[in-house]
């Protein structure tokens, strides 16, 4: 979702970074902000100060909602997703909670696009593990062989890789090719529209 579908992941940094400075007094190095990227927040946050997490959480948590307006979609991902609907199931397998993406994914106007969300909150593993992505496979009802997963993180193409799926590499927002590429992806895509020409290679 975050960094493929919604340019979000630069809100979500800036959140996490005025949580951690509003209880610890300290901003996030930037590698630390590197770090989350595609990661549950809230479980790395428990991680790094489990003393004060929760307040942490609770405020980057105040500090995205007074923002969420700013998310969207990046350019063609709507005319993708309009060009998809009718000929392929789809879901999002994302480290956000599940009632946070329906808000977001909502509110930018791509929500009625999927079938579900599957997030944070709905498996005891997350990605990397591939217990999230065959959850949603299971719910959708499609076999590894039928099946894709499209990300921007090396989580994303771990997972794949571990759920016995195509792992395609989406580069065209927070996902860098330098950074994927040593993960091994079946297939980079520079821009949203480069996915229905793979589609079709794929049949």
């Amino acid at each position: 979702m975050d960094g493929t579908l919604l340019d979000s992941e630069g809100l979500s940094s800036e959140a996490t970074d005025f949580g951690v400075h509003s209880i610890t007094g300290r901003h996030l190095t930037e590698e630390e902000n590197r770090s989350l990227t595609g990661k549950p927040v809230k479980k790395v946050l428990q991680e790094w100060f489990p003393d004060k997490s929760h307040s942490i959480y609770e405020a980057g948590i105040g500090y995205y909602r007074s923002r969420i307006g700013e998310i969207s979609s990046y350019p063609g991902i709507n005319k993708l997703l309009d060009n998809l609907r009718s000929k392929y199931k789809m879901a999002i397998v994302t480290s956000t909670h599940r009632e946070q993406a329906m808000e977001i994914l909502s509110k930018v106007g791509i929500l009625e696009y999927f079938s579900f969300i599957i997030g944070q909150d709905d498996t005891v593993m997350n990605k990397p593990d591939p217990e999230p992505v065959l959850l949603a496979m299971n719910r959708l009802g499609v076999s590894r062989e039928d099946c894709i997963f499209v990300g921007d993180q090396p989580y994303d193409i771990i997972a794949a890789h571990e759920a016995g799926i195509i792992a395609v590499a989406a580069t065209w927002g927070t996902g860098m090719k330098d950074v994927l590429e040593v993960y091994h992806p079946d297939y980079f895509l520079g821009h949203p529209a480069d996915l229905i020409d793979l589609l079709k290679t794929l049949r």
